[in-house]
């Protein structure tokens, strides 16, 4: 079995990390691509963990920035210190952790251009406006597009199927409006999608 866990306190992280642990100890090195998702706070001793035990940490980069939920629910329940260190995308990266992008639909958009460029701006997409939340956190454009692309293959167990575009895998990609290498990371959520292939078929063009 591969198991999914939603962790959002420091504690449940560890707790569930504990978990697989046990899990390792008691059946040996498996192919299973566990991962846990939201993560919204990791201690530092557990950050490394992820890497450790092949755990995937599926965070929503959408939300790392000092968006209204964090002003008003984050910072009055556990301080403006800790809220700064949340969604540490950047620590478990560097430590050896794979990434996976999420939107949690329908809670939030499930836009991944939003999400990526957050995840490297680590600022509010729609207005580019106030301080970045722990910018110390924030990963390259590389690193965001393999979450939102390969990595979720894997964690899914289809990383032969699809996730790059390689020659005998599934064509399910979509081509932007703009080369994203080539945009500041602001501009990222400007860009659109104009056209989707689900295996190799178009099943959407924009109107442009």
């Amino acid at each position: 079995l591969q198991i999914h866990v939603h962790a959002i306190g420091d504690a449940g992280v560890r707790i569930a990390l504990n978990g697989y642990e046990a899990a390792r100890a008691a059946n040996g090195e498996t192919d299973n691509r566990h991962h846990m998702t939201h993560l919204q706070l990791i201690s530092d001793e557990d950050v490394p963990r992820f890497g450790e035990y092949n755990v995937g940490a599926t965070f929503q980069p959408l939300w790392a920035y000092y968006d209204q939920n964090a002003i008003k629910l984050d910072i009055p329940a556990i301080g403006e210190r800790r809220t700064a260190e949340m969604y540490r995308i950047g620590s478990v990266h560097r430590a050896g952790g794979r990434v996976n992008g999420s939107s949690d639909y329908f809670v939030t958009d499930m836009n991944p251009l939003l999400a990526i460029e957050v995840g490297i701006t680590r600022q509010d997409p729609w207005t580019n406006a106030g301080a970045p939340l722990n910018p110390t956190e924030a990963v390259d454009l590389e690193t965001m597009i393999r979450a939102y692309t390969i990595n979720g293959a894997y964690t899914m167990g289809l990383d032969d199927v699809q996730g790059s575009i390689r020659v005998g895998k599934r064509a399910d990609l979509v081509i932007l409006s703009r080369n994203l290498f080539d945009l500041p990371p602001h501009s990222i959520s400007d860009t659109y999608v104009t056209e989707t292939l689900f295996a190799g078929e178009t099943v959407y063009q924009s109107a442009e």
